[in-house]
């Protein structure tokens, strides 16, 4: 496992409780879309784990939402302040060499999601996104997938911005889903339950969030269980999982 000593160069409030932290690193090597990096976060000893949202050359975005301490310590940060990182991990996403593919995002899901949708936009493959939160101060980088895609659809809970309602009551309502080749969702696991029920015939592959003690597959903290009856690491097989081959 690699280790970083990388810069903060942007600490930027994106919504309610949600921040965008762009990073600069001297020598980062490849990074795949899916795969995480494991920050110390002040004096706690485990790391908090974070998909990768952006790359720009030597620079990486990630976000987060506020939900503890290690988190609310990351968004207090200033910048020029140091970073203690671990990175690469993860099995990065099997590009697909054909479109179109879709994104689905709940809330802070989109962030992997976007990253996905540059490295398609680079690969000329049509991409559409439809992104879903509670509200429209909790839907985050609708801008930035709107410059990579074709399509971008807007959900949101009480409708203040775009479709009132659920992701999963909206998509199959959607004409262009007819023509998708394959899925990519991130989001909370309910959603990822909702989207099983759907049964939308294509290929339809989860980021997948857990708790990780390690990071690297020895303390088998973050196993999800999978339909062969094994417990399958999101840390380390992972995060990205055909939808169809594990249990929600």
């Amino acid at each position: 496992m690699k280790r970083h000593q990388a810069t903060l160069l942007e600490n930027r409030r994106l919504g309610p409780g949600l921040y965008s932290l762009q990073v600069e690193f001297e020598d980062l090597g490849d990074v795949e879309p899916g795969q995480f990096f494991e920050f110390l976060t002040g004096a706690r000893f485990l790391r908090r784990a974070f998909s990768v949202a952006d790359r720009d050359a030597m620079r990486l975005r990630f976000v987060l939402r506020v939900v503890g301490k290690g988190t609310a310590w990351l968004s207090q940060l200033t910048e020029g302040s140091k970073l203690n990182l671990a990175g690469p991990l993860g099995q990065g996403v099997a590009m697909p060499s054909l479109g179109p593919v879709m994104l689905l995002a709940g809330g802070i899901g989109a962030a992997p999601l976007l990253y996905l949708a540059r490295k398609l936009n680079e690969q000329r493959v049509e991409v559409d996104a439809l992104l879903a939160a509670g509200t429209k101060e909790e839907l985050i980088l609708a801008e930035e997938f709107g410059s990579l895609c074709r399509n971008v659809i807007l959900v949101t809970d009480d409708g203040s911005c775009g479709h009132k309602g659920l992701l999963t009551d909206i998509l199959p309502t959607l004409p262009v889903i007819n023509d998708i080749q394959i899925f990519y969702a991130c989001g909370p696991e309910p959603m990822f339950a909702a989207l099983k029920r759907l049964d939308l015939g294509k290929p339809l592959y989860a980021f997948l969030e857990s708790r990780m003690g390690c990071g690297t597959g020895l303390c088998m903290g973050c196993g999800v269980l999978g339909r062969d009856g094994r417990y399958h690491r999101v840390c380390t097989e992972g995060p990205v999982f055909n939808l169809e081959e594990i249990e929600l």
